[in-house]
């Protein structure tokens, strides 16, 4: 299986292949690890064009060229392995221009059975660019939109190809991670009153707990992966560990950025449930909480089961979100069980 793994300039694509790496090292699985990058430098200097850490500057004629001499040489080396996996970029912003990361003649040469676009928090990649010679310079808003693209180019890619697509952050457990690689266990959207429970850190600390649970028989993606919004709602109103400790760098954000920011957080939470199986609701609160409610309004309309934990007062609105309901945690995952225990 070849298993295309894209992410944007010091998204942390590279950070997760690594530890990735390490662990199918300890489990001997037979799988190969290539940069698409790293090859482009190599083949590149053996013709003597010596590429300089602003490569994207370079003849696009050149790079085009390295970049179809690395897929050949990636897919000879691949034979040697049962699976491969591939970093690479779909699209580079560069100069405020949308740059081509590979084209479709590339992917001919390695066809990708699945894809996966590797997100992380906005302000990592923004403290990792700025330490970087090459994009030290890349604006906020622009790191915004260069992962819209990145996304969406991938997203695209797999439709196009017919193949699945998973949009995963860069603190995805590891072995989780491996299973929804190699294995056909059902997927599935934690969902949760995040912003209602701000002031309880230790029920989102619960909830989490209780989807890592659940992770051991089903891939989990939890919408806190990503802790993009504790920029826009401020580390200093939460006192949630878990929660993002906003950096100097970016604790000053325009109102475009926020608006970015916030449509993103909706966009990608989204994504998530999309790719899922069905949808776990843990709601330990009889407050409104906008942001379940579009979750699995949109679960809902996608065809999604919804399973919830909920014993307050129940609204026929909150009943007809649901497939089911439970008085308590240990019910659902009894159910679970049952209903997606292979037979």
């Amino acid at each position: 299986m070849n298993i295309f793994c894209t992410g944007i300039s010091c998204s942390g694509r590279k950070e997760l292949i690594k530890d990735f790496e390490a662990l199918c090292l300890q489990r001997e699985l037979n799988i190969g690890f290539f940069n698409v990058g790293d090859y482009m430098h190599r083949v590149a200097a053996e013709s003597r064009v010596h590429f300089t850490e602003k490569v994207l500057d370079s003849d696009p004629a050149v790079l085009s060229l390295a970049r179809r001499t690395a897929f050949y040489e990636i897919a000879r080396d691949a034979k040697n392995y049962e699976h491969a996996i591939l970093g690479l970029h779909a699209c580079f912003r560069w100069r405020g221009s949308l740059l081509e990361g590979f084209s479709f003649k590339d992917i001919e040469i390695l066809p990708a059975d699945m894809y996966i676009n590797v997100v992380d928090n906005i302000a990592d990649i923004f403290g990792r660019m700025e330490k970087s010679t090459q994009w030290s310079g890349l604006g906020k808003a622009a790191l915004n939109v260069w992962l819209d693209e990145e996304e969406f180019l991938t997203r695209q890619l797999a439709h196009l190809t017919e193949k699945p697509h998973y949009t995963v952050a860069r603190q995805h457990d590891l072995a989780n991670f491996y299973e929804l690689l190699f294995s056909d266990r059902p997927k599935f959207y934690l969902s949760y009153p995040i912003t209602l429970l701000r002031d309880t850190p230790e029920e989102i600390k619960r909830i989490r707990e209780l989807g890592e649970v659940l992770s051991q028989s089903y891939i989990c993606f939890d919408p806190l992966a990503i802790k993009d919004m504790a920029l826009v709602t401020s580390s200093k109103e939460s006192s949630d560990d878990e929660m993002l400790n906003v950096p100097e760098n970016m604790s000053e954000l325009d109102d475009d950025v926020i608006e970015q920011i916030k449509t993103r957080t909706i966009s990608r939470d989204y994504q998530f449930v999309h790719q899922s199986d069905f949808v776990v609701v843990i709601y330990p609160t009889d407050k409104l909480s906008p942001g379940v409610l579009s979750e699995m309004n949109y679960a809902t309309r996608h065809n999604k089961p919804v399973y919830a934990v909920y014993n307050e007062t129940r609204s026929i609105f909150f009943e007809n979100l649901c497939d089911r309901i439970f008085d308590t945690f240990e019910e659902l995952n009894d159910f679970l069980d049952v209903t997606y225990s292979k037979s």
